[in-house]
């Protein structure tokens, strides 16, 4: 299995202060850590000196996280193997390589981490069905399922994207989206204004993904915790990110031409209808 994360560089040394314990949990064959906004040659000269000799560091200006994202799916085809990908800001539990040779049969699966567990759980069981339950280290863990794709009507009038992987503290990969795939959801992911990009989640990209490839459902357990880093301001402007999602729907739509993008499209329209008035202030 290959360990990776993926961090801004502003925030390097969360690869020193979580992501090096987290390999010490997992023993992976490899870690590697992709490390966004590096463009200057005296940033890889910083990256040499402060990163450890025991991880991989690949580099590049995607400037966000959801075309981090494609590049590293794009690699992961070339690794010949399992991926867990961990958030940078997270410490994974020691329950999760006994977990992970419960889960591997299945494509994907993600991790939640303890506090949001505690936080709000409704947030992720609202799309979730309970499926089971896991015997850890003497410990009874949760075994939900996630819909990735929220068909119904009110989804088009509730908070959140239609499309969504689900908790993401941690993504497990056993099936990769062939490169055709990758390609067009790029391309639609690039026809959003640069300035956007960044208010799309991730968590909406990888559900997109998952439903081109033909997961409807995601398990999900608990088993890390997340550190917040703290970096970034609060909520953004609701009429900017239902710009973002509109944007990329639309790019989705021109792409792929399914209908269930389109009511994607729709969900967005509506919410930049009644969102307009949040960006002017008297």
């Amino acid at each position: 299995m290959y360990l990776v994360t993926y961090l801004p560089f502003y925030r390097i040394h969360e690869v020193e202060t979580y992501f090096m314990r987290n390999v010490e949990v997992m023993k992976p064959r490899a870690a590697i850590v992709y490390v966004d906004n590096v463009y200057h040659e005296k940033q890889r000269e910083i990256l040499a000196r402060v990163l450890s000799g025991n991880v991989e560091v690949r580099f590049g200006n995607w400037r966000n996280r959801n075309n981090t994202w494609i590049a590293m799916l794009r690699d992961f085809h070339t690794l010949g193997g399992e991926v867990m990908v961990v958030d940078s800001d997270n410490k994974v539990t020691e329950d999760l390589p006994r977990i992970h040779s419960e889960l591997r049969d299945h494509p994907i699966y993600t991790i939640l981490d303890e506090e949001a567990w505690k936080r709000n759980p409704q947030h992720f069981l609202i799309r979730s069905r309970k499926t089971g339950e896991l015997s850890i280290n003497g410990n009874t863990k949760p075994l939900y399922a996630y819909k990735v794709y929220d068909s119904s009507i009110g989804g088009l009038f509730r908070g959140g994207s239609v499309f969504f992987i689900g908790p993401k503290q941690v993504v497990v990969l056993m099936k990769l989206p062939e490169p055709e795939i990758l390609d067009k959801v790029e391309r639609a992911l690039n026809s959003v204004d640069v300035w956007l990009r960044g208010f799309i989640s991730d968590e909406t990209l990888l559900g997109v993904i998952a439903h081109l490839v033909g997961i409807k459902e995601v398990p999900w357990t608990i088993a890390s915790h997340h550190l917040h880093h703290g970096s970034t301001p609060g909520r953004a402007t609701k009429l900017l990110v239902a710009a973002a999602h509109y944007q990329f729907a639309k790019g989705l739509v021109r792409e792929f031409g399914r209908p269930e993008f389109r009511r994607y499209q729709l969900k967005y329209a509506l919410s930049m209808v009644r969102n307009v008035g949040s960006i002017v202030r008297f």
